[in-house]
């Protein structure tokens, strides 16, 4: 059973994760830009996807997030649509990533750069009651962090041991 926050607690979770959001981005962003895009754009450098198409993928998930928190300011929390089934998780992923593949890097960037702040912008007008409304099949306070931060970070994780092992092979290629 979920804890139901009073409204303070719940102001302070929404700074805290806003907070979060921020710095998850800067972290992904500042690793991408020791990569060279060649590599960004190298297929199957992240299981099937290659980096690109995982920063596609996050973004996908993202707009979902905005999605969501629109349908809950319309009042409209009960028609939130949760992936129980990972078929249908997988069909969103392949779908997403086969949207952006052709979309050049730059563009991609821009994108994610404007659907973030549209998620910021939607997670602070959302009434501090609708965070936790135990109305709702999951609450915002324990979904949002999946789609705003956590999955991103291990993405981030994956994405930075990758490189890591790569740019030492490269390394060691070149001695």
């Amino acid at each position: 059973m979920e804890q139901i926050m009073g409204s303070e607690e719940l102001a302070a979770w929404r700074r805290a994760v806003i907070r979060n959001m921020r710095r998850s981005r800067r972290a992904t962003l500042r690793l991408l830009d020791e990569i060279p895009l060649r590599e960004i754009k190298r297929a199957r450098t992240q299981g099937e996807w290659s980096i690109k198409d995982v920063l596609a993928h996050i973004v996908a998930w993202e707009e979902e997030a905005v999605r969501r928190l629109e349908k809950i300011m319309r009042g409209r929390g009960d028609r939130l649509r949760f992936y129980d089934d990972m078929r249908a998780v997988d069909r969103f992923n392949a779908r997403a990533v086969a949207a952006e593949r052709s979309m050049p890097w730059p563009k991609l960037l821009r994108r994610a750069a404007e659907v973030r702040g549209r998620l910021i912008e939607k997670l602070e007008r959302l009434p501090l009651e609708s965070l936790n409304d135990p109305a709702h099949r999951y609450t915002v306070v324990a979904w949002l962090p999946e789609f705003a931060w956590t999955h991103e970070a291990h993405h981030r994780r994956r994405i930075r041991n990758w490189w890591r092992r790569f740019s030492r092979g490269a390394a060691a290629r070149r001695s």
